[in-house]
């Protein structure tokens, strides 16, 4: 039975990849690519099988170097550092989501202070607008009886110079005759 070929396109979307993917890969580990008479590259099982070790392997953080070592089948060990056990990875992303927690927990702090700053100055704003109309209508309420006061006032005045005048004139008239 013959073997299924598949064009850079079929291949490229059964890995889930892009077809610049492959052919990138194709020339950076000098993989042979079989070609068909017209000269397109065509995918068989193996083809396909090296792609997805290849992009494994990327997924799981290696490098070029560590890729083509594992392809060629000359396995390295990797120094020390590199190799980290679970727990250790699991310290690693608790860190990180620590950190992006403690992050995430200062930008909603600063959101909520600005939101509770805004509105806390809304009330005061209003609130200084309230007293302050307030004391105006008091103000304006006490000019007004002090108006009325010096009006009856100078009324008053008015009336005790006119009849000061009054007794005047009749005083006058009685010394006249």
């Amino acid at each position: 039975m013959r073997e299924k070929r598949r064009m850079i396109s079929e291949a490229a979307r059964q890995l889930g990849l892009e077809t610049y993917n492959l052919r990138t890969w194709e020339e950076e580990f000098s993989l042979v690519i079989p070609r068909n008479e017209k000269g397109y590259r065509y995918y068989g099982e193996k083809e396909i099988h090296t792609f997805e070790q290849i992009r494994d392997l990327k997924n799981q953080g290696l490098d070029s170097e560590e890729i083509k070592q594992k392809l060629s089948g000359n396995i390295i060990p990797f120094p020390a550092e590199k190799q980290i056990d679970a727990s250790e990875k699991m310290r690693e992303f608790q860190k990180v989501l620590v950190k992006i927690m403690g992050q995430a927990i200062l930008e909603q702090k600063d959101y909520i202070a600005d939101q509770i700053s805004s509105k806390v100055s809304d009330r005061v704003a209003k609130e200084v607008d309230y007293q302050f109309r307030l004391r105006e209508s008091e103000e304006e309420q006490r000019f007004k009886k002090l108006d009325e006061l010096i009006r009856n006032q100078q009324k008053a005045r008015e009336e005790i110079a006119a009849s000061r005048e009054k007794k005047r004139f009749f005083r006058r008239k009685r010394k006249e005759k």
